[in-house]
């Protein structure tokens, strides 16, 4: 039983490499795309009731499929609780008040409630599948980003908007004062005003009401101009702010990463800290082939996690955590010298060739730590169990 639920974990890990991992997701992937296709296509006024019928039954039966995979990930998430003595309903009763866990709640239980309070009809519940598009935040951080940017630029946000709001509320007045006589069926009222306000300062211009004053023309453009300056100002706090959110998230992840190398520990703050920088992180299923013998080199790579071999004359030797490997065509500008392939899923870090340079002439240190430990290791790459042979 343990066997098969940890089976079950790995292939619903969203993390995992595997393929049966992959193939997993890509199947829950195509699940989504499929009952909100169904819903969709349920509505249309010329389909024929069959069609409707099998999207009504592709609907319940991907629905079916999210009611399983939920009833799995409540079985088998809580392992880490597990671990710490929690007992097995409140370490449940975590993982379902979780981010993940009120994801996959979202995909099965709006639907349940509205199947017991509407119609299966294609103006009923079915029109529910279009909350399985959340299941996709599941395998990225894109929500929880959003979420970290607009805390951190909150003030400029909200002064924005409030800009916005500003600029609409005196272009509505405006506007009332110069064209309710005019287009008492448009101006008639300041709530009409503002839907005039509204779409002229987003630039959406749908046309169906226009002002024929001078005055109200000059209010437009006015407010035309206000709004490009409004949204330009909006777009470039959140683009800014995402750029820092990337670059320190990407800094800390690889901070951590390069910490776990044991030989880069002691070649100071300074240079762990522009590794962080420049270090590609990379995941590797196992049988992967990372460099071949005789292909020009253009990166090295640093092994976090996993075990790599490399396939060179006369024998073959493995690597693990804390080697690395591709750095003696970097040094010596020749090609790769052995082949590489991942033994197990592998956590690796990349150094680009233009970046190694880089670093090399503005961390002498580094280099003389990364030509050391190649010498020494191809000084040992004839005998047969020396880990750490070199490509």
């Amino acid at each position: 039983m343990r066997r098969f639920e940890a089976l079950i974990r790995h292939v619903i890990d969203e993390h995992a490499l595997s393929r049966s991992a992959v193939v997993y997701r890509l199947f829950d992937a195509v699940l989504v795309l499929v009952g909100v296709g169904a819903a969709v296509e349920a509505t249309q006024p010329d389909l024929s009731v069959n069609a409707v019928a099998g999207c009504l039954w592709a609907i319940a039966t991907v629905w079916v499929c999210f009611l399983l995979d939920y009833l799995a990930r409540l079985w088998v998430a809580p392992h880490e609780g597990d671990l710490t003595g929690q007992s097995f309903l409140r370490s449940r009763l975590e993982w379902i008040v979780s981010r993940n866990g009120m994801i996959d709640i979202g995909s099965v239980l709006p639907m349940a409630l509205g199947l017991a309070l509407v119609d299966w009809a294609p103006d009923g519940a079915p029109l529910l599948a279009i909350f399985w598009v959340s299941r996709f935040a599941r395998y990225t951080t894109g929500l929880d980003m959003l979420w970290r940017v607009l805390s951190r630029e909150r003030q400029p946000v909200l002064g924005v908007l409030l800009i916005f709001v500003l600029v609409m509320l005196i272009a509505a007045v405006l506007a009332y004062l110069a064209e309710r006589h005019v287009q008492p069926e448009h101006f008639g009222s300041l709530s009409m005003a503002m839907w005039w306000a509204v779409t002229t300062l987003t630039t959406t211009g749908y046309g169906d009401v226009v002002p024929e004053t001078p005055f109200g023309r000059l209010l437009a453009g006015f407010v035309m101009i206000c709004g490009i300056t409004v949204f330009g100002l909006l777009a470039g706090i959140l683009a800014t702010g995402f750029s820092g959110e990337l670059r320190r998230r990407d800094f800390l992840r690889n901070w951590d990463l390069v910490a776990q190398v044991p030989f880069l520990r002691d070649v100071g703050p300074g240079t762990i800290a522009d590794l962080a920088n420049i270090l590609r992180p990379r995941e590797v299923p196992a049988r992967s082939v990372l460099a071949r013998r005789g292909q020009p080199g253009d990166c090295m790579y640093f092994i976090v996690q996993g075990e790599v071999e490399a396939l060179v004359e006369p024998h073959s030797h493995l690597m693990g955590p804390g080697d690395f490997f591709g750095e003696i065509a970097l040094l010596t500008g020749g090609p790769r010298t052995a082949t590489i392939m991942t033994l197990t899923q592998c956590r690796l870090l990349v150094l680009d060739i233009a970046d190694f340079r880089a670093i090399a002439a503005s961390r002498p240190e580094l280099l003389v730590v990364i030509q050391d430990e190649a010498d020494r290791r191809l000084g040992l790459m004839g005998k047969e169990h020396t880990p750490g042979g070199k490509s």
